[in-house]
């Protein structure tokens, strides 16, 4: 089921991620000050950016379930396809950036928590509420962080030193973000106010269409758009000198 509301939604998310990247880049070959992106203003759009992305990706997975389960050969695909993307971020991270790799970033958290989230699917709205609203707070506990190895940063921040990362984004707490947009989509299910939101626009305008579109192939316009942000950045370079 696709909701025009939505996938203009994450086209926003998209549009202000490419505006961060394109900022970084920028920062990298030395046409922003130094320090620009490490910022508190800057870090907090980050966090926002990545924080919208995993709570439409909570939203989507309960809509994938409409009138029943989720289509398994979809589901499946679309699983590998992100497993696969992740790998390939940090594997092009490696070779770019070397130790400050992509050890656990958004698509890692979103693999993850896509399968994670089918044991709250056909769960009431409020239990998948309740434990996203505990894992998010939990790294704001006195008890955290409660692991000791950097073996384990995928789960969130540890004891020791976490190593120097270009994208960090750990099940702890971002998985919570996860599941309160799913809490907020079955939320909307059990009010019946799907309807309502996909009547907002119509899908069929063209300028409807136009927006939509980055939406709808939002992992593909993720892997794209950096290496052409950062090839265009350092071509700048290149020939400014």
């Amino acid at each position: 089921m696709r909701i025009a509301v939505i996938d203009i939604a994450r086209t926003a998310a998209l549009v202000a991620m490419v505006v961060f990247h394109f900022t970084y880049d920028l920062e990298l070959f030395g046409f922003a000050s130094r320090g620009t992106i490490a910022s508190r203003e800057w870090v907090l759009f980050a966090q926002a950016i990545a924080g919208s992305f995993i709570f439409l990706s909570g939203v989507s997975l309960v809509l994938a379930a409409q009138g029943g389960p989720p289509d398994r050969r979809k589901y499946l695909k679309r699983l590998a396809m992100i497993g696969a993307a992740a790998i390939a971020v940090s594997l092009g991270t490696y070779v770019a950036m070397g130790s400050a790799f992509v050890r656990f970033g958004i698509l890692h958290i979103l693999f993850c928590a896509s399968i994670l989230g089918l044991v709250f699917l056909r769960r009431g709205f409020w239990l998948a509420g309740l434990f996203g609203i505990v894992v998010v707070a939990l790294p704001h506990t006195a008890s955290w962080p409660f692991v000791n190895s950097v073996y384990l940063l995928w789960l969130g921040a540890t004891i020791e030193p976490l190593p120097a990362m270009v994208d960090y984004i750990p099940l702890i707490p971002w998985f919570g973000v996860f599941l309160l947009g799913m809490s907020f989509a079955q939320l909307v299910t059990r009010l019946g106010a799907w309807g309502g939101l996909a009547g907002m626009l119509d899908p069929a305008r063209r300028g409807v269409r136009l927006i939509s579109w980055p939406g709808k192939h939002s992992l593909a316009v993720y892997l794209i758009h950096q290496p052409v942000l950062f090839g265009g950045v350092y071509l700048a370079k290149v020939v400014l000198g």
